[in-house]
């Protein structure tokens, strides 16, 4: 009897959340995709009474593969990857709108890290510049343009020399 229970309170409860969201959805395209979570979320709720809380996932050839050199080795190399493509983007969008503002600036080396949540933290930008010389003016829109795309890092200028 508490089996039914629980699953005629969880159709009770999505049904309930399901028009809430209907009627303050605000586009079609933002109607299907609640009505997708909503019926994930409803067989989740109808399994869980039958499955119990002591529900638990284990494959123990996870572990043994983990603790593996090769493995780590392997993860170890395919986050150095990702790192150096992000940053190449990075700096290729980067000089092209730096070249924008000035068209002496040549090359951009951005020196970031990759935390957590895959998210890149820029902490050194390197500017080269073709001219010897450098107005403060076109320092200061550099800058900018480059906090405006990269956010607050250091930034260093430097000659550009073929």
């Amino acid at each position: 009897m508490e089996l039914i229970k629980s699953v005629t309170a969880a159709f009770c409860f999505v049904g309930l959340a399901a028009t809430i969201f209907d009627y303050i959805s605000p586009s079609e395209g933002f109607r299907l995709n609640i009505k997708q979570i909503l019926a994930l979320i409803l067989i989740i709720a109808m399994l869980t009474p039958f499955l119990g809380s002591d529900l638990e996932l284990r494959i123990p050839e996870l572990n043994e593969i983990t603790d593996l050199k090769e493995y780590n080795e392997l993860n170890e190399s395919v986050s150095k990857s990702y790192e150096n493509i992000l940053k190449k983007n990075l700096e290729k969008r980067v000089l092209e709108s730096l070249q924008a503002v000035d068209e002496n600036v040549k090359k951009v080396v951005i020196q970031a890290d990759v935390h957590e949540y895959n998210s890149l933290e820029v902490e050194n930008t390197e500017v080269y510049i073709k001219t010897k010389e450098i107005s403060e003016e076109k320092k200061e829109k550099i800058e900018e343009e480059l906090k405006n795309n990269i956010g607050e890092s250091k930034v260093e200028f430097y000659e550009y020399q073929e």
